[in-house]
């Protein structure tokens, strides 16, 4: 009988997950089907230049475009205690000023924030400029320095998206439960890169 409850408390919580990722991707396919122009909402709009190489063996010159990357602010996410992941959806814009084709381009994606599925006690939170050092923070205030193995662990962010063919690109931040009230472990810092080029990064308060 206890076991039959849990059961169905565990596909609805599935369930409510599910539906929070789906309104997430509806509004994202609304915002391209609008063709929309985020311009005042957003925080950050960075010139780069790009150095595109082809694909094969052959020495050539590289073609160089310069690209306008913008990129939503999230300040916060506020965590739903009633979901272990709480998916919140950013994106962002593509334009190049030299016509160059953009569609299909690769954003690449990471964080400094990681869990264990087979532990639930706690999250990972790297230390600066390290990839295979972290801080475990656990649910009674512990903190303890390790190395851990990030290709192991789940990640909170898509580990890369491609641009559309109106030059957007769409990931969804899958923070959990536990990563909040930990203070300085619960600033998640989410960077971006294209063509081996890391963008910029963003820090994101996780929040009850």
């Amino acid at each position: 009988m206890i076991s039959g409850i849990r059961k169905l408390l565990d596909l609805w919580q599935r369930y409510k997950e599910w539906r929070i990722v789906k309104q997430s991707e509806k509004f994202a396919k609304e915002l391209r089907d609008k063709e929309y122009k985020p311009r005042k909402p957003w925080d950050v709009g960075i010139w780069i230049l790009l150095l595109l190489f082809g694909c094969d063996d052959r020495i050539e010159e590289p073609n160089e475009a310069s690209v306008i990357v913008t990129m939503l602010k999230v300040n916060r996410i506020e965590i739903l205690d009633w979901l272990w992941i709480t998916p919140a959806p950013i994106w962002g814009h593509l334009e190049s000023e030299d016509s160059i084709p953009l569609e299909r381009m690769v954003v690449h994606w990471w964080s400094n924030m990681y869990w264990d599925e087979d532990d639930s006690s706690g999250h990972y939170r790297l230390l600066s400029n390290r990839r295979n050092k972290a801080i475990w923070y656990d649910n009674f205030g512990n903190r303890d320095t390790m190395d851990v193995d990030v290709d192991t662990l789940r990640w909170t962010t898509d580990r890369y998206s491609e641009v559309d063919s109106l030059g957007y690109f769409f990931n969804t931040l899958r923070p959990t439960r536990v990563m909040q009230n930990k203070g300085s472990g619960s600033w998640m810092k989410l960077y971006w890169s294209i063509e081996n080029t890391l963008i910029d990064s963003q820090e994101i308060f996780l929040m009850d």
